[in-house]
């Protein structure tokens, strides 16, 4: 199993990234505007995307919690459904 970066570095990482890109790349995209709450590897180590000592930034986005979670679910094969609303209709 390939090396995966936690702690302290990791923190540090993740403080300049948000400082420097807050938002959400996904929500962005479709005109919302989100804080980025997940440091995201845009190609998934699982798929052989290289971790964050590893690349230089070029492997890095923020996402918020949702867009992570449905990007995360896609990356692994899993269809990610939709949250339904109290009158039927489905969640963005």
């Amino acid at each position: 199993m390939a090396y995966r970066m936690r702690g302290r570095y990791l923190q540090r990482i993740r403080k300049r990234w948000f400082e420097q890109y807050p938002l959400c790349v996904e929500c962005q995209k479709q005109g919302r505007v989100t804080l980025a709450t997940e440091l995201d590897h845009i190609i998934a180590l699982t798929n052989g995307g290289k971790d964050f000592h590893e690349d230089s930034g070029t492997n890095r986005q923020g996402l918020c919690t949702d867009c992570h979670l449905r990007k995360s679910a896609k990356d692994k094969g899993i269809t990610y459904k939709h949250r339904i609303g109290a009158d039927g209709w489905p969640e963005e």
